[in-house]
């Protein structure tokens, strides 16, 4: 084919769009910015109802199989199916989240982090799912002809775990915050100073320790802790014993599946943003605070120091006590000083578009097409 008529396929591999809002929301992004590029030449192959304005849509098999006949093997012809389409229409095959379809043309992968690898302790191989998940992984970074990490800590940590992989084979991209949280806006309206902690809360997101250093803290007079949850679900009982032994019941509020205007707005009002995980491919949140202008009190591993900057303040995640130390630091912190990290922070976090995030990646595409 001429370099002028180069396609893309993209395999639209998002498993669970509403659970997975980093890579949905990736998927979206890069696969608009291919259709801008590659004008009439991109091709999606995807289960969704809904088409993508710009794009050769492409429903797999399954969509008109009985239900009840959907098997291992309906599945393995899609990925058939989809290759043998891939294979004879583009030149480059782009999966947002891995995948078993195996093409001719190079493969393109996004990757987000190497956690069930880094961290069996939270995803014991021997679980359901667990290990087929890394093999598939494993699998997808073997064949690619490139994969895109989302920060250079994931980078590493593939490298470092499948030292076998070529550098030149791995490129880095960041994601980026939408828009909505680097306008200004109003922040949200409260009787009582808060920090604000946004996320799920189980595993490695390390909240029994955070609400532990809270209560530990003594600062539950002054501050309320409010807690955003992506999904509805009561305090486990660890999670009570913990309330219940710092008297926190009353100065804990709990929101769940907000808005991104109404999250905008909770970041805005915080006295401090704190995101205490023990590790992240990305820590997306971080940057959606920072833009929105408020203070981040976030753990000093993976890739959070690379994510928020010197703007941020960071403490060690595997202690209470230094959880605690940095919220009376937050807590003492005169305006001026809390001011001057603001700025620094909203100055930072305005690399992190979605529109440099898309700008990178088909560099990333065109590099590989040898475009440019």
């Amino acid at each position: 084919m001429n370099l002028k008529k180069k396609r893309i396929f993209i395999h639209d591999s998002v498993v669970t769009p509403s659970g997975q809002r980093g890579v949905d929301r990736c998927y979206n992004a890069y696969a608009q910015a291919l259709i801008d590029t590659y004008p009439g030449r991109v091709f999606i192959y995807s289960a969704r109802a809904a088409n993508i304005n710009g794009a050769k849509n492409i429903r797999p098999p399954s969509m008109w199989a009985v239900p009840s006949a959907i098997s291992n093997k309906i599945a393995r012809f899609d990925n058939l199916y989809g290759a043998t389409l891939a294979d004879l229409s583009a030149n480059v095959y782009y999966s947002p989240f891995y995948g078993y379809m195996r093409t001719k043309i190079p493969q393109v992968f996004s990757s987000y982090d190497m956690i069930y690898e880094k961290l069996p302790q939270y995803f014991p191989p021997s679980a359901a799912g667990n290990s087929e998940h890394i093999q598939e992984k494993k699998a997808c970074f073997e064949r690619a002809a490139l994969i895109i990490c989302i920060s250079l800590n994931t980078a590493n940590d593939i490298l470092e775990m499948y030292p076998n992989i070529s550098k030149d084979r791995v490129k880095v991209v960041y994601l980026g915050a939408d828009d909505l949280f680097f306008r200004g806006s109003e922040a949200a309206c409260e009787n009582k100073p808060y920090f604000l902690y946004v996320g799920n809360r189980d595993r490695y997101k390390n909240f029994l320790r955070f609400i532990d250093a809270f209560g530990k803290s003594g600062l539950k007079k002054i501050f309320d802790l409010q807690i955003i949850s992506p999904v509805q679900n009561d305090f486990t009982s660890n999670e009570k014993e913990i309330i219940h032994r710092h008297g926190l019941a009353d100065y804990i509020k709990v929101e769940f599946s907000i808005s991104d205007d109404e999250l905008k707005k909770r970041y805005a009002g915080a006295r401090a943003f704190v995101y205490p995980t023990e590790y992240e491919g990305f820590g997306l949140p971080v940057i959606e605070a920072l833009a929105s202008g408020t203070l981040v009190l976030t753990a000093n591993t993976s890739c959070l120091p690379e994510v928020g900057g010197d703007a941020s303040l960071y403490f060690d995640p595997y202690s209470t006590d230094a959880i605690a130390d940095m919220l009376k630091i937050a807590s003492h912190m005169t305006d001026s000083e809390r001011q001057e990290r603001i700025l620094a922070g909203r100055s930072w976090a305005a690399q992190f578009t979605w529109e440099n995030s898309q700008r990178a990646f088909v560099r990333a595409i065109q590099e590989l097409l040898n475009e440019v």
